[in-house]
């Protein structure tokens, strides 16, 4: 009987399964790079080091590159890191480029210090979120810790 219940285990084992697929995992890491002129290089770290509280940056020396890159720690998690070129996008045309958004525990709080330090809001029609220009011109959202909330969309009229 026992050989039999190994042969029966090892033949079901052997079937194949109607389990469904692996489930996928997809979402944006917490971490970005972008790129900014050279002469925006002291207001950015500025903006991230003290408005932002990512304190001092680290100084990535990376090879064939003529600046070093400079990586921010945000205090509750996620980097982000700026290369510096001559060929990066212009401030006009840096607004054109990826938005990105920074969550915070007190996104109030947050807005007034980046108004505070003479950051210009930005508005998008789509949506209620703050956003502002950091020097060099890149766009950054302010949103809960939680993420945007449905009210954050403006509706159509």
């Amino acid at each position: 009987m026992k050989r039999r219940e190994l042969l029966l285990g090892a033949s079901v084992a052997a079937l194949p399964t109607a389990a469904a697929e692996p489930a996928t995992f997809l979402a944006f890491s917490d971490r970005a790079h972008l790129f900014a002129r050279p002469e925006h290089k002291d207001e950015l770290a500025r903006c991230f080091a003290n408005v932002l509280g990512c304190g001092a940056p680290i100084s990535l020396h990376a090879p064939g590159i003529a600046e070093p890159i400079l990586a921010f720690k945000f205090p509750d998690g996620g980097s982000l890191s700026v290369e510096f070129t001559p060929d990066a996008l212009d401030e006009e045309h840096a607004r054109l480029g990826a938005w990105l958004e920074i969550r915070s525990g007190d996104p109030e709080a947050l807005k007034r210090k980046i108004l505070d330090a003479g950051l210009p809001q930005m508005r998008h029609p789509a949506t209620n979120t703050f956003y502002f220009k950091a020097p060099g011109g890149q766009i950054f959202g302010v949103v809960p810790a939680s993420g945007p909330g449905t009210g954050e969309m403006r509706k159509g009229t």
